[in-house]
């Protein structure tokens, strides 16, 4: 149960990910207060890993956050974030609207149901599979009328391929690995009983 509440939470090669983009690859959601980017999956503040490294994310933001919710572990944050992550790219390639919709406002997730809805109506599947992840790291955080923000940089390696209903592959060329960069802003009210941060915003970066 823990790991289903940790979870309840693509750019680059214009060829090969055009298509993504027009979801993943977009700012989406509400205006979210400067300076922290636009984004927000859900994470479970009170899920910890035990001596998790904070890397390079001790900045006076954090730090801030910290204060005002001691129960903030950037570790465990992270871990959770890019869980969220995977979650999310997985859902949106299945057009798993149910998983969708309980990790993202409501807003997000208007414009992820418009673009599976305009790819079902194309009679079309897409498979994305996440290569790997070469960085992430927690590069902003803010707090804005009670509201935390917590923004995330996820540098990855996917692997897109369009598909018709029959499994045949559409655009061959286009077909490959390539690296995408994007920034997801996290967000929860403070001192909220509900220890989940959600997916309000998606931008693309390189």
């Amino acid at each position: 149960m823990d790991l289903v509440v940790l979870l309840i939470m693509a750019g680059v090669a214009v060829a090969v990910l055009a298509k993504l983009y027009s979801v993943l690859g977009r700012d989406v959601g509400a205006p979210i207060p400067p300076p922290a980017p636009q984004v927000s999956p859900v994470v479970n503040a009170e899920t910890k890993t035990p001596d998790a490294p904070l890397g390079n994310i001790s900045f006076s933001g954090l730090e801030s956050l910290h204060q005002e919710d001691p129960s903030f572990d950037p570790g465990a944050f992270l871990q959770g974030a890019k869980a969220a992550y995977e979650m999310v790219v997985t859902a949106y390639a299945t057009g798993d609207r149910e998983t969708l919709k309980s990790m993202l406002e409501a807003d997000v997730y208007a414009n992820y149901d418009q673009a599976i809805t305009a790819r079902e109506s194309k009679q079309r599947q897409v498979q994305i599979d996440i290569v790997r992840m070469l960085d992430v790291n927690i590069t902003d955080a803010e707090i804005e009328n009670n509201i935390s923000y917590v923004t995330v940089e996820f540098h990855t390696e996917l692997y897109v391929v369009e598909k018709d209903l029959d499994g045949n592959v559409l655009d061959a060329e286009d077909v490959g690995v390539a690296q995408t960069t994007e920034q997801w802003t996290f967000a929860k009210a403070l001192n909220s009983r509900d220890p989940n941060w959600r997916l309000s915003a998606v931008a693309a970066i390189a």
